[in-house]
Formats: C-alpha cells, structure tokens, sequence
C-alpha cells in the first residue's frame, strides 16, 4: 500500500491540507460539484479519533442524473495533475484518498449541510456528526463497526438532537 499507515493517519498528518488543496482545485475546476470529509477521519473533528489509513472524500458529481456513477474524470484529474491511482485510492501527498459518489438523498443532505471547519489554517468541509451516525445506520452500512462510532458520536460530540431526530424520521432510521 502506498502513503500513510493507519497510525500516520490517526491525528491528522500535515499533508492532510495538502490533500484539502487539491480536492478544492478539483472543485474549482467543476471535476466536482461539492465534497465533504466522512468516515473515520471526519471523526476526528468530532470526537475520538479512531485508526485509519485513508481519507474518505463524499462527493456530488457534475452529470450524474443516471444511475450509472463514473469517476473517470476525478482519475483523469489526478493524472493529469501528478497523483498516483493506487487501486480505488488517489495518493495525494501521501495520503490515499478514496473519492465516495453520494449515494442517495441522505449522502446529498450530508455533503450539502457539511461544516466547514479549521485545519491549520484551512477550511476543511466534513460531515456534521448527525449526518454521520444516519449514514451509520443506513442498512447498507450498519456494521459493529460503524455502530460503535454512533455510540462515540453520542457521547462524546456536541449532537443537535433536534437535527438528528429530523434526520432519522425522514429517513426511517433507527438508533440500535
């Protein structure tokens, strides 16, 4: 595996700005439509952070109406810029990325309403934590894992309940 080790990536390495700055020159140059930090390393703006060896980018495609998701023009990108493909990962500075097409509607809500935040001195978008533990809990997604995160979220993090409760009534979620 090419970049960094789950201990790397455990608190946030310097280059995880650098890896920001290229997904934001992907944004401006429209390969993407918008973008939000999810998974493990979103957790680390939130709560606990917990290991992981790559970065997940949620992002919403320009053109994808059908049901078919290409992320040719994100690798066409990364070449044309000097980024390796290392299998479903885009090594930027380091770190593997793997760049995630919203999904659904819930994804869509989640990358849309994403909060920007400060990493020394960059603005970083990740998904707020009420759109984490729903994307958790989705069928799709509902591991021990991920259901161990919910529980981080829940304790440690500053949940807008209201938020969540609307959340996981329109998208007929439950908490475990």
């Amino acid at each position: 595996m090419i970049g960094a080790t789950a201990l790397e990536l455990r608190c946030v390495p310097a280059d995880f700005a650098a890896a920001i700055s290229a997904v934001e020159q992907m944004k401006r140059e429209g390969v993407l439509i918008d973008y939000a930090i999810g998974g493990a390393m979103a957790l680390v703006f939130w709560t606990e952070p917990v290991p992981t060896f790559d970065v997940d980018v949620f992002v919403l495609l320009p053109g994808t109406s059908s049901l078919i998701v290409s992320l040719d023009p994100i690798y066409r990108w990364a070449e044309a810029n000097g980024y390796v493909a290392d299998g479903e990962h885009i090594i930027i500075k380091n770190i593997p990325v793997q760049f995630i097409p919203s999904h659904n509607t819930l994804a869509d809500e989640a990358i849309e309403s994403a909060a920007t935040l400060d990493h020394d001195g960059v603005p970083v978008r990740v998904i707020r934590p009420e759109y984490l533990i729903a994307l958790y809990l989705e069928p799709s997604a509902r591991t021990a894992k991920r259901l161990q995160r919910v529980a981080a979220l829940q304790e440690e993090s500053v949940i807008d309940a209201s938020r969540l409760e609307s959340i996981l009534q329109r998208y007929n979620l439950k908490l475990p």
